[in-house]
């Protein structure tokens, strides 16, 4: 019968399977505080909501609908960006910075097609008879989602920078990944906001 193998007593502990590095948990740290700011506006919305006796009068228009536009245009982002970070992981690092650069273009034109939206209710919100759901339910949920697409080019530029002067690799890509993730998060955040504001508006 054959003995069990046990370790040495001199063997060096056995590494953990799983290993995070402090940026990566930073960023998740990042993902769980800005998911609970929105989470917490969506329920000021919906209080709001149940609260107002003018959420919509006869007068008060739907929702733009160039929100169906700047949907496309973040889900389009989303892709820029994962299509960046495949290029990395394989080592395609000629057409990083082209992806990085149709990912920034588009996060653009989404804030341009956002500005229209805001200026087509401008009239509606700023009269004299302001729906609440105006105020609250669309320029509020909006424009928070607005603020950290517009934070959001201070990492990709950093990116962009990177991948001009190849820093990164296939075996060296955390910095895009991570860059990725975070647009993925806010097309992700803006899918429930366009949601909401489609059917509750």
């Amino acid at each position: 019968m054959s003995q069990p193998h046990w370790p040495s007593p001199s063997a060096p502990p056995r590494e953990p399977s799983f290993r995070m590095s402090s940026r990566r948990l930073g960023v998740y740290v990042l993902f769980a505080s800005l998911a609970v700011l929105f989470l917490a506006t969506l329920v000021g919305y919906f209080v709001t909501r149940a609260d107002s006796a003018n959420w919509r009068g006869a007068t008060t228009p739907a929702p733009p609908a160039g929100l169906w536009l700047s949907t496309l245009l973040a889900l389009a982002i989303s892709a820029a960006l994962e299509s960046a970070r495949r290029a990395a992981r394989s080592n395609r690092l000629a057409a990083l910075p082209g992806r990085l650069r149709l990912g920034m273009v588009l996060a653009l034109a989404f804030l341009a097609v956002q500005a229209v939206n805001w200026y087509s209710l401008h009239g509606v919100a700023f009269g004299n008879d302001q729906p609440a759901h105006v105020v609250v339910g669309f320029y509020l949920l909006t424009g928070l989602h607005a603020a950290h697409v517009i934070g959001g080019f201070v990492p990709l530029g950093i990116v962009l920078n990177g991948a001009v002067a190849r820093e990164y690799s296939s075996s060296r890509h955390e910095g895009v990944s991570l860059c990725a993730e975070y647009w993925h998060f806010l097309a992700v955040v803006w899918l429930v906001l366009f949601a909401t504001l489609e059917l509750f508006g």
